[in-house]
């Protein structure tokens, strides 16, 4: 059995430090939320569907009603997409003018409405199928005064984890909400102590860091029901530290145009984590309870 652990506790009072760096972590958050091509900036997720599909103010790509009717046309061509603009002078693409036909080889890429700073379109690939988010900057700032809910800081949820080589070729199946689903290589595996017990959870890795989907007892009373998102810092001395204060919800709960990796079931915690991000008290799921 796992030893227990010795908690790395973050206490108001005494590591005023540490809490200072939480509140401004979570600012942080916040202000990403808000960004031009921030999650509540988001107004659209559209797939082509069909041979070709038009992008603007009035077609099947749609884009808020004030751009322009058509904008470009998107043709899917194989592993590329064939992007071409009604007219020159109407889009950047990503920063340059887009004045004649060009081909895309993956998402990623980035159009600007000329007559229309506030809009952002991003082309999104999956699988086979292409498509595109619309970010509109002027929804976000329309949210300024909108709270993200969060726990109140409490000693106890940010934890050490023995970090362990999850073994060669491990690999984890992610679902995401639409039923796509990938394997992922496993970076690591997590064992810590927290509420008395003992749990594991597996982590992919994030750029060097690792990045941890879990669920846990909270999901769809007092957080999002689909799970949380937690990235730790990459071990020291074969430990590192999981401040569940951090947790926070995926994209989906603050859009319904986003496409969230679903939990693995081996990172369901049986246990009620009160720590991270949260619905505001008296809502269950985002809505009144």
């Amino acid at each position: 059995m796992l030893p227990r652990m010795p908690d790395h506790r973050l206490d108001p009072v005494t590591e005023p430090t540490a809490l200072a760096d939480l509140l401004a972590w979570r600012n942080a958050y916040r202000a990403r939320l808000l960004a031009p091509t921030g999650w509540w900036a988001v107004s659209n997720l559209a797939w082509i569907d069909g041979s070709s599909a038009w992008l603007g103010g009035g077609d099947e790509l749609r884009l808020p009603t004030r751009a322009p009717a058509r904008l470009a046309r998107l043709e899917p061509d194989g592993d590329d997409l064939a992007l071409t603009p009604s007219a020159a002078g109407t889009l950047t693409l990503d920063g340059e003018p887009l004045d004649a036909p060009v081909r895309l080889t993956g998402g990623g890429a980035q159009l600007r409405v000329v007559a229309d700073p506030d809009l952002t379109v991003t082309v999104v690939q999956r699988g086979e199928r292409w498509g595109v988010r619309v970010y509109d900057s002027a929804q976000a700032r329309a949210r300024a005064s909108d709270p993200v809910a969060w726990f109140e800081p409490e000693p106890g949820w940010s934890v050490t984890a023995s970090v362990e080589h999850a073994g060669d070729g491990a690999t984890l199946s992610i679902v995401d909400v639409l039923g796509d689903a990938r394997e992922v290589a496993v970076a690591a595996r997590l064992r810590f102590a927290l509420a008395g017990h003992e749990h594991t959870l597996l982590a992919t890795d994030a750029g060097g860091r690792l990045f941890v989907n879990f669920r846990d007892a909270t999901n769809g009373s007092e957080t999002y029901g689909a799970g949380r998102f937690l990235t730790v810092d990459p071990p020291v001395n074969g430990r590192t530290v999981l401040d569940f204060q951090r947790a926070h919800h995926p994209p989906c709960a603050h859009t319904p145009h986003a496409m969230c990796p679903l939990p693995p079931l081996a990172n369901r915690l049986t246990i009620a984590v009160r720590a991270g991000e949260r619905w505001p008290p008296g809502t269950v799921n985002g809505r009144c309870a």
